[in-house]
């Protein structure tokens, strides 16, 4: 969390980084699993609209 650096941010009008490497790693790689996990929900729901439209494709045929 950081007290101090956060205090050393403010009172240096930012000189001081607000957020520790660490701080800002851990929020990069909450923020790249968020994005990922969205992606993958998009694909699945693209998986089954085609999988949906082949079904309907194959009743048209035969």
């Amino acid at each position: 969390m950081g007290i101090t650096r956060k205090l050393m941010s403010i009172s240096t009008l930012g000189a001081v980084d607000f957020r520790s490497d660490k701080e800002r790693a851990a929020s990069n790689t909450g923020k790249a699993a968020k994005a990922a996990k969205k992606q993958n929900k998009l694909i699945a729901e693209q998986n089954r609209l085609l999988a949906e439209q082949n079904a309907l494709q194959r009743e048209q045929r035969g």
